[in-house]
């Protein structure tokens, strides 16, 4: 159970953009940076700014873009099956013998207007 959680987490951080999470920190500190220059912003408002509309350049755009969401990074994913087999047992074809005086295995029962002649008719005119 732990090796799948470990692998999940291992998939998740490299295949796909969960990895912007570690980024996490560097919001809270850009936040601190803008609390310090505007003390009465509140977190809201900064999210806002940074990520609800398009803010203009406030002169920390290299700071800007290091915050989570806000570049792609060029994740990709290899994956490659790797099978373990504890015995390996060859395919052997298995071979029918047909009797010469029945060569079909199918019967008039098997055959599909057998069936449909008995229960759907269609419309009869008089």
């Amino acid at each position: 159970m732990l090796i799948s959680r470990f692998l999940l987490i291992i998939y998740l951080f490299s295949a796909t953009e969960l990895n912007q999470l570690l980024k996490l920190p560097v919001l809270v500190m850009h936040f601190q940076e803008h609390q310090q220059k505007c003390p009465s912003i509140s977190f809201f408002q900064f999210l806002h700014h940074h990520y609800a509309i398009n803010h203009a350049d406030d002169g920390d755009t290299d700071r800007d873009n290091k915050l989570p969401f806000q570049s792609h990074d060029n994740c990709s994913s290899f994956q490659a099956p790797l099978y373990f087999f504890l015995s390996f047992t060859p395919l052997s074809p298995s071979i029918t013998i047909i009797k010469e005086g029945n060569p079909s295995y199918y019967t008039s029962a098997h055959i599909l207007a057998a069936h449909l002649s008995t229960i759907w008719q269609p419309p009869r005119f008089i």
